[in-house]
This record gives C-alpha cells, sequence and structure tokens, in this order.
C-alpha cells in the first residue's frame, strides 16, 4: 500500500499547488488488476483499485482548477509476477 497508493497521495499533494499554477496534468499508472481481480494478489489488487478511485475523485476536484488528472491500466506483461496470475 505504501508504494502503490500512499506514495502518490503525498506526491500529489506536495504538487497541486504547483500544478494549478501552470495547469499541468497528473497521469497514475495503476494496473488491468485494479479493474479485474486476481486470485493470489488481493493486496495488489486492493491498492490499484484505490489508486483508480483516487485518480476519479482527483479528477472531479481538480479538473475545475485546470488539472486534468487520468490513469493507465496496462494489462499483464510475461514476468515471473504476471505467470504467477
Amino acid at each position: 500500500m505504501d508504494t502503490n497508493l500512499r506514495s502518490v497521495v503525498y506526491l500529489t499533494h506536495l504538487s497541486v499547488e504547483h500544478l494549478e499554477k501552470t495547469k499541468g496534468n497528473i497521469i497514475n499508472i495503476s494496473s488491468i488488476a485494479g479493474l479485474r481481480p486476481f486470485n493470489i494478489a488481493f493486496t495488489y489488487c486492493m491498492s490499484k483499485c484505490a489508486l483508480d478511485m483516487f485518480t476519479k475523485c482527483l479528477a472531479l476536484e481538480l479538473g475545475p482548477k485546470g488539472i486534468r488528472v487520468n490513469a493507465i491500466n496496462p494489462s499483464t506483461v510475461r514476468t515471473n509476477f504476471a505467470q504467477a496470475m
């Protein structure tokens, strides 16, 4: 949770003031695991699902200030981690 969610929330909090001035964008890298469950990765899936909801809520909050917030949810890539799923 610290890497996949808390760090993103913390860094976003630090950057919002600058992004308001520059009308910047936030792109969060999530995962397909945030959209569909995998049987042996419940903590990972939960953290990515939370990141997706954070992104959606932040888009609603920061959109009126000219800051776009989006997420990219890539699918699996053939790695040892993906084979376990």
